[in-house]
This record gives structure tokens, sequence and C-alpha cells, in this order.
């Protein structure tokens, strides 16, 4: 394997992981077809160019407030303002983009006082910003760890052993700074063995085992694989700003949910009430998708839409111009 290209076994590696972040290679090796030493190998190369990464983060259930906000930049100075948002932990994730906006970013704080202080003054304090228009996120439909490269097929991903659940006896409730030290341990190492993470953390496996298990189980932790967009099978990233009426929200959420080309899905509150990103094959491949998501939703209006022309920060992490990871990292503990 080169950094220029992923094949299909790296293409299912990280799709497995996708579906299951902390499944152990011996366990894999039967559904993809390569022994375990050869699938570690391979995923300790991809991840170290870049080409794929995992990130551990609070999940869903943790309370937060969310926003996707649009910037407007002086000509030419949108990287210079991408830089630096991108040291702010609150600030997820940066795209460059074409369109009305030069950047779109996500924006996460720890509660609705917080992304009032940013929307009425930091993000204005950014350099070279001409316009700054914010969505809050009501509702979240799908988020990108439901989202997969579909590299496998549905038997091999049906056999992917999924997390096993906390035993009977464990605690049914994981202490606030527990939580906090098991994501920031993962957040440097997804896949870490329980073994290695006890000595981190000075707890046995077995509660290092229950603590995660239990996590994940109550949606206070979330594992994801990403992979670089333009090595993956998906290059194309767009996304789409929608009015729907407020009587088909319901139905159109369902319908979100269930196609699998989108990446994020949101209820909104600003200009439009619902913002989709689209992942594609390729520049007249987004055609369809957009063509689909009209048929899909017939009582939605796409208002406007961009494509991704760079992602910038993704989760915290950095990337490159060719959008590999450069293994500097913000994390998103920080802020918290």
């Amino acid at each position: 394997m080169n950094k220029d290209q992923l094949d299909e076994l790296d293409l299912q590696i990280i799709n497995a992981l996708q579906i299951e972040p902390r499944v152990p290679w011996t366990s894999l090796a039967n559904v993809i077809g390569a022994d375990s030493v050869t699938l570690s190998r391979r995923w300790e190369r991809i991840s170290a160019t870049g080409l794929a990464w995992i990130t551990a983060m609070h999940g869903m259930d943790s309370p937060r407030s969310l926003a996707i906000v649009e910037i407007q930049c002086e000509p030419g100075q949108a990287l210079a303002t991408a830089e630096e948002a991108g040291r702010d932990p609150a600030i997820y994730s940066i795209d460059l983009t074409s369109g009305f906006r030069d950047i779109l970013m996500t924006l996460s704080t720890r509660n609705d006082d917080e992304l009032a202080e940013y929307i009425l003054v930091k993000l204005g304090r950014l350099p070279s910003v001409r316009l700054v228009r914010t969505h809050i996120v009501n509702v979240t439909v799908k988020i990108g760890s439901q989202w997969t490269l579909r590299a496998l097929t549905p038997a091999q991903a049906a056999r992917i052993p999924r997390f096993r659940p906390p035993r009977p006896g464990a605690a049914k409730v994981v202490p606030q700074q527990t939580m906090s030290r098991v994501v920031s341990a993962l957040e440097r190492n997804a896949r870490a063995t329980n073994v290695e993470l006890s000595g981190i953390l000075g707890m046995s496996p077995q509660r290092v085992g229950d603590a995660i298990a239990t996590m994940r189980q109550q949606g206070s932790l979330d594992l994801r694989v990403d992979v670089a967009q333009p090595y993956s099978t998906w290059p194309t990233v767009s996304w789409y700003f929608i009015q729907v009426p407020s009587l088909s929200i319901s139905g159109a959420r369902e319908t979100l949910a269930g196609i699998p080309e989108v990446q994020f899905a949101g209820v909104t509150t600003g200009q439009w009430n619902l913002i989709v990103a689209l992942s594609a094959r390729s520049g007249s491949d987004t055609l369809r998708l957009e063509a689909e998501l009209e048929r899909r939703l017939p009582d939605a209006v796409i208002m406007d839409r961009s494509m991704v022309v760079r992602v910038f920060k993704h989760l915290g992490r950095l990337l490159d111009r060719s959008g590999c990871a450069t293994g500097e990292f913000v994390s998103l503990m920080e802020d918290r």
C-alpha cells in the first residue's frame, strides 16, 4: 500500500473498523479473509500515513450545544481564518467550501451560554471575517459515525462482532471524572487494549472494559473511524441548506436517516431549518444524489448548496491539503 491509494483490502479494514472500531484483529480475520498480522500491519500503515484515523469523543447523549456556522472571508484569506479557528477546541470541524460561504464549521460548546459567546463575540474576532451566519442544531438526525464506506458485503458486515455489553455485575453509572479520563486515554489510542488502558487509568482491565462498554451502551462515548475523503470511494462532499414545512420535518428526518450517502443531517434554527451533508463518488454523482434528495423529500426546497474543496479540520484533527491527518490534534476534551 502507498499513500496514493487505498486498495480493496485497506477499504475493507476501514469499513470493518467503522462498524466496530475496537474489534480484535483475530475476530476480523475470518470475515475479511486475511490473517490478523496482515490486518494489524495494514492498519498501522493506514493510520501512520494519515489516510484513516479513529476518534474518541463524548457521545451525542452528552449535553452539548451544537451549531453549524457559515463564514465569509476577505478574498484569499479563508485559509488564514481557518488556521486561527483550528486552534479552538470548541470548533470541532472546518470545511473550506465553494459558493456563498468560504468556511463551514461545526461548533460544539458545553452549554447555550458558551454558544452565545461564540456567536456574539468570538467568531467575529477571527481574522478577515466579513460575515458570520449561524444555524443552531436542535435535533441531530444523522452523524458521520453512522456513515460507512460500504466496502464490505452485507453478509461480511453482519459477521463483525459488535462491542460486548457491560457485565451484569458492572456499575450502572460511570463517574464523570472516570468518563473524562477514559475518553482522554482513547483519544490517544482508541484501539488500546483494556490491559494497556488499565496501566494509564490505574484501574483493573475488567473495570476499564466495563466502563467503556457502559459508556458506549449509554451513548456517552462515541468511537468513529474517518477516512481521508479524496482517497476514499466517496471523495466528493456537498452541503445542502434546505427549507422544509414544519409539518414535514418528522418525515424528512426518517427519510434522511435511511439514505446511506448522508454524512450529516440536522434540524436547525436559522435561515433554513434543515442542513445535510452528502458524500458522492464524483461531481456528476452529486447531481444524481441531489435529484434523489429532491425526489425523496418532495415537500423540501434546496435553498443553497456548497461543495467542500478541502477539509481543514475534522473532529479536532488537522488535515493537510490532500485530506490526510497531519498528526496534529486539538483535543476535544480541552474545553470541558
